[in-house]
């Protein structure tokens, strides 16, 4: 949402970049995701925590949410702050 509200004011110089930047973090958000089941650094138990019960490449769809909200999220937080605080043009 905090995107949203943020992007009308953002140089358009800096749209091209937020969201290739994005893509390229979902990317490597996935391939990790499935690194960490591989190699069983974390894993999901309903019994545990109760889920969606959609799964999507042996993860819970609450997993990817997380993954493909919170990188638009923190790179809007950075292009927010550098409107707020940083330099004009951005």
């Amino acid at each position: 949402m905090f995107i949203f509200l943020l992007f009308p004011r953002v140089a358009p110089a800096y749209r091209r970049p937020f969201w290739l930047a994005a893509f390229i973090m979902a990317v490597v958000s996935v391939i990790m995701e499935q690194l960490f089941l591989y190699f069983e650094v974390w894993g999901f138990s309903e019994a545990v925590d109760p889920l969606v019960g959609w799964w999507v490449l042996g993860a819970p769809v609450e997993e990817y949410v997380f993954w493909f909200g919170a990188t638009p999220f923190c790179l809007s937080l950075y292009l927010g702050y550098r409107r707020l605080f940083g330099r004009k043009n951005a």
